[in-house]
């Protein structure tokens, strides 16, 4: 089986070097090159062609956000692991760029090369340490919005974008498929959820609440 090859970005030439030694000693593994910036990362990645990239996030000039986004455009066989010291910080920005594995820099040896193995595999990894993190992040937003007053179901938010719209009872019912005592119900219970009187009311909250 022919090894993995990886290219090795990062502003930092200790750092390079760290990562450098730390993967060189195993067998399926092959440093093709090491770049210092964005703009050689993605020279590089067209000379070495590697099947994937460890991307250090902030460098100067361009940085490893907008050298995945290249990366990914230009390179697409290539799969970019970001690299960063600052948490999840920028996690979601990484994936939207087209990284598919997010670790930090204090990552142990064995994390790497797995996190390694299992992207060349077509997995997506994330470091462990902010696996717990994000998911109890998770659990807090759900637990928030089960717990919100204001937490429109589908139909009342369908409901909600017509009276914002100026719609009449009668023709959201038409719109609808529904009755006009639905729809009057309906606009009783959004009233209440918003803790409203009247439509303007429920209008001003609903965009003050991120609901329109």
């Amino acid at each position: 089986m022919s090894a993995i090859r990886v290219l090795i970005v990062d502003d930092h030439p200790v750092v390079r070097e760290g990562l450098h030694r730390m993967l060189e000693v195993e067998e399926d593994i092959e440093i093709v090159g090491e770049a210092s910036s964005g703009e050689e990362a993605l020279l590089q990645a067209g000379l070495s062609l590697p099947h994937l990239v460890l991307m250090d996030i902030r460098m100067p000039g361009m940085s490893g956000l907008e050298a995945i986004q290249l990366m990914r455009q230009r390179y697409p066989q290539v799969s970019v692991v970001a690299l960063t010291l600052y948490g999840d910080q920028y996690l979601a920005q990484a994936i939207e760029a087209g990284a598919v594995g997010y670790l930090l820099k204090d990552a142990s040896r064995d994390e790497l090369v797995d996190a390694i193995r299992a992207v060349h595999h077509g997995e997506a990894t994330l470091d462990p340490t902010l696996c717990r993190e994000l998911f109890n992040q998770f659990a807090n937003l759900v637990k928030t919005r089960s717990a919100a007053p204001w937490v429109l179901d589908r139909r009342e938010q369908d409901v909600l974008q017509l009276v914002a719209s100026g719609v009449t009872n009668r023709d959201i019912a038409s719109q609808m498929f529904l009755s006009e005592s639905t729809v009057k119900r309906e606009i009783r219970s959004i009233f209440d959820k918003l803790g409203v009187k009247h439509r303007s009311e429920a209008v001003s909250q609903a965009y003050k609440k991120g609901l329109l």
